[in-house]
C-alpha cells in the first residue's frame, strides 16, 4: 500500500493538536529551569504514536459503526476517513496499525517510566484508555455524550502535565491551569467538527453533545467554551500563577468571536460553515503557541539578560 495513503490516513496534519501541548508543557519546565531536549523528544514522540493510533482505530470503529460510511456530508475537517468506505485501505489492516502504534507509544511510555517515575506510566494509561475506546466497544466515549471531555483531558491536562512531569519529576498547579485553556479548545474543535457531522452521528448511534443539544442549541453554547478558555488564562495570571506574558494569548479572542458568528448563521450549510472549522483549529494551534511564548519569553530574557 501507497505510503502516502497511510500518511493521510493517520491524519498526521492534524498531530499539532499532541505536538503544540507537547511544546507548551515543555515550555512550562524550561520556564522553571527544568528541560532536557532528548527526553522531551521521546515523549514527543510517544504522544504522536498515541494520536496516530488513536486516529486508526477510531476510524476501524466508526467505519464498523457505519458513521462515516452514511456520511454524505464529509469536510475537510470531518466526517471521518474516506479511505475505508472507499475501499483504499482494509479494515483489518487499520485497525492492527493502530495497535502497533499504541504497543510503541507503551514501550515508550515504560522506558520513561523507568527513567522518571511510576507516575508517566498512569498518564499514559489513562491517556490510551481514552484513545482507544473512544470509539471502541464497549466503552465508546464518543458515543456517550463525553467524548468531547475526554479527548480535552487526553490532549490537554494529560498531554501538558505528562510533559511537564517527564521534564521535572514533578505535577504543579501552574502546569495544571495552564493546561485548561488547551484542553478547553481542542474540545471546542471537535465540537464545532460535529455539527456537520449531526445527521450521521445520530443515526450512527452517536450521542456526543450537539446530538444531545440539537444543531441550534449546540452553537448557542458554543461561547461558552472560548469563555472558559480564555477566562482560564486571565485567572492564571490574576493569580500570579502564569507569567503575565501569556496573555498574548488572548490576541486570538477576536478569531473565536468570528467563529461564533459563522456558526449561528451557516450552521444549517456546510460549505459556508467549513470556515468555522478551520479557524477553530488555528485558534487552538495559535493560542497554544503564543501560551508557550508566554513562558520562552520571560525565560529567555532571564536567561541571558539577567
Amino acid at each position: 500500500m501507497h505510503l502516502k495513503t497511510w500518511v493521510m490516513a493517520s491524519r498526521a496534519p492534524f498531530f499539532v493538536a499532541v505536538i503544540m501541548p507537547s511544546l507548551l508543557g515543555g515550555a512550562v519546565a524550561f520556564y522553571n529551569g527544568s528541560f532536557d531536549l532528548l527526553i522531551f523528544l521521546i515523549v514527543a514522540a510517544g504522544m504522536v504514536l498515541v494520536n496516530a493510533g488513536t486516529n486508526f482505530v477510531n476510524d476501524y470503529f466508526d467505519f464498523k459503526s457505519g458513521a462515516d460510511v452514511d456520511n454524505r456530508n464529509r469536510t475537510p475537517f470531518s466526517g471521518g476517513s474516506p479511505f475505508l468506505s472507499k475501499g483504499a485501505l482494509k479494515p483489518k489492516s487499520v485497525l492492527h496499525i493502530g495497535l502497533s502504534c499504541f504497543a510503541f507509544a507503551m514501550l515508550i511510555a515504560l522506558y520513561l517510566t523507568w527513567r522518571i517515575g511510576y507516575l508517566v506510566l498512569v498518564l499514559a494509561g489513562i491517556g490510551g484508555f481514552i484513545g482507544y475506546f473512544y470509539t471502541a466497544p464497549p466503552i465508546k466515549l464518543g458515543y456517550r455524550g463525553i467524548g468531547e471531555l475526554a479527548t480535552g483531558l487526553a490532549l490537554g491536562p494529560l498531554t501538558i502535565m505528562g510533559v511537564y512531569y517527564v521534564m521535572t519529576g514533578t505535577i504543579t498547579v501552574e502546569s495544571t491551569i495552564v493546561s485548561i485553556p488547551i484542553g478547553v479548545l481542542v474540545a471546542a474543535i471537535l465540537y464545532v467538527n460535529e455539527i456537520p457531522d449531526f445527521e450521521a452521528d445520530k443515526k450512527a448511534g452517536k450521542r456526543h453533545l450537539v446530538v444531545l443539544l440539537g444543531k441550534k442549541k449546540a452553537v448557542k453554547a458554543l461561547p461558552v467554551l472560548f469563555l472558559l478558555a480564555y477566562s482560564s488564562i486571565i485567572i492564571g495570571v490574576v493569580l500570579t500563577i502564569m507569567p503575565a506574558w501569556t496573555l498574548i494569548a488572548l490576541l486570538t479572542f477576536p478569531v473565536a468571536l468570528n467563529v461564533i458568528g459563522i456558526a449561528r448563521v451557516n450552521y444549517n450549510c456546510t460549505p459556508k460553515y467549513i470556515p468555522a472549522m478551520a479557524r477553530t483549529i488555528a485558534i487552538h494551534s495559535v493560542t497554544g503557541l503564543l501560551l508557550t511564548a508566554g513562558y520562552l519569553i520571560p525565560a529567555l530574557y532571564s536567561k541571558f539578560f539577567s
